[in-house]
């Protein structure tokens, strides 16, 4: 217990990061539906580092977690691309109430719809290190 709660102060941690960005995603998630919300905090150029929390209806339950992600503008490289942002990264993910640790992996596409509103759609997979692992098909919004 005394690692969920040292995993969850580290999470509130990097959302005073992600407030100060400003970068909210607004996710839902099947085939085991769930929704929730993220906080996006820019580390580099290309890396984002990503804390998020889901509702999962299944359950109930709660998924929350932290990835570091690598997202870079196409447009850096064509003008044409400008406002795709592929990504793709890896972090660590809390179920509770039971306190499994999973490893996550996460790929998918952000499209920009202006500056401060983008769609992204993208897969997950979650690997418990104390059962099966399971992937997830995320969708959803991020405000800047």
């Amino acid at each position: 217990m005394k690692r969920a709660l040292v995993f969850v102060l580290l999470l509130l941690t990097m959302a005073s990061i992600g407030l100060a960005q400003r970068a909210f995603q607004l996710r839902v998630s099947v085939p085991n539906p769930s929704l929730g919300l993220g906080l996006e905090a820019g580390l580099q150029r290309d890396l984002v580092a990503l804390i998020y929390g889901d509702v999962v209806f299944s359950g109930p339950r709660f998924l929350v977690g932290g990835e570091v992600l690598f997202k870079p503008d196409l447009g850096q490289f064509d003008r044409d691309l400008r406002g795709i942002k592929p990504y793709f990264g890896g972090g660590l993910g809390l179920n509770l109430p039971s306190a499994e640790f999973a490893l996550t992996l996460s790929a998918g596409v952000e499209f920009a719809l202006d500056r401060d509103t983008g769609l992204f759609v993208g897969g997950q997979s979650l690997f418990p290190f104390n059962g099966s692992s399971y992937g997830r098909l995320l969708f959803g919004a991020v405000l800047r």
